[in-house]
């Protein structure tokens, strides 16, 4: 079967309407965190440690830190928000819940669930993404940040396939993890590498070796790529790169997952 054909099968639409409804059964608190986070760290990296380092050097001019921060903060929100979903709470569904099982005794198939979480992922790292730009939005209009807030219809659509990428790498974890012992491996061995060579939350060194290495980085691209957008009003080449390593990875990890999970939840060979 084509990996991908499930995707648009009505299944994988039923599976993540099933999470919509969980999750809309206790929006009042999970919607705490997308709203509390972005607040506190634009506070205390944007204004804080904005106002003690004075303006940033990037793309040959001088921007005020938490300008810097701000389009770096909705593509980290894609991509921890899409990593974490696919990665702990999937593998609570599949192992623990056993919400996978008694899908699985419907009319959905295996490939339907896998997508049904991928896409879950993408939605909540998207609506995730949004809520963050709702925050940006209320510091522009309280004068602390000026963005071409144009470019935020652009970028909403990119960060969706960005999440759905980085959900395909989160359920390869979820098939190879044995236990929730080894859940903090993901997080050293991919969220803090990726996160930490991204130019996210600061500039990047001018090392030769690592300007190398971020150029198979796409959440650099989508990060460098949305401050073009949002700061300067541009569309560079970051952005088509990020889309093009996104597809690349969707490409690669989707037949990857689906025989690893295949394996894991039916012990095929």
């Amino acid at each position: 079967m084509n990996p991908f054909r499930p995707a648009f099968a009505w299944q994988s639409r039923a599976v993540l309407g099933r999470h919509v409804r969980v999750h809309l059964r206790k929006w009042h608190t999970a919607l705490l965190p997308p709203v509390c986070e972005p607040v506190l760290m634009l506070l205390t990296f944007g204004v804080g440690l904005g106002g003690r380092m004075g303006a940033l050097e990037w793309a040959g001019g001088a921007v005020p830190y938490l300008t810097y921060l701000a389009p770096g903060m909705l593509a980290y929100a894609a991509f921890m928000t899409a990593f974490f979903q696919s990665v702990f709470s999937a593998y609570v569904r599949m192992h623990f819940q056993k919400s996978w099982e008694g899908q699985l005794t419907t009319q959905v198939s295996l490939e339907h669930v896998v997508w049904g979480e991928a896409l879950w992922a993408a939605t909540m790292a998207t609506a995730y993404a949004v809520v963050v730009a709702l925050v940006l939005l209320g510091f522009g209009a309280a004068g602390a940040l000026s963005l071409h807030w144009a470019g935020l219809l652009v970028a909403v659509p990119l960060l969706f396939l960005a999440a759905l990428a980085f959900a395909s790498l989160g359920l390869l974890f979820t098939a190879w993890l044995p236990s929730m012992d080894h859940m903090s491996l993901p997080f050293f061995l991919v969220v803090m590498p990726l996160g930490f060579a991204s130019s996210t939350y600061f500039p990047l060194p001018d090392a030769p070796v690592l300007s190398q290495l971020v150029l198979l980085n796409p959440l650099h691209h989508l990060a460098e790529g949305l401050r073009w957008l949002l700061v300067r009003g541009r569309l560079t080449v970051h952005l088509p790169a990020a889309v093009g390593l996104c597809l690349g990875m969707l490409l690669l990890l989707v037949p990857i997952d689906m025989r690893f999970l295949r394996r894991r939840v039916f012990g095929d060979r």
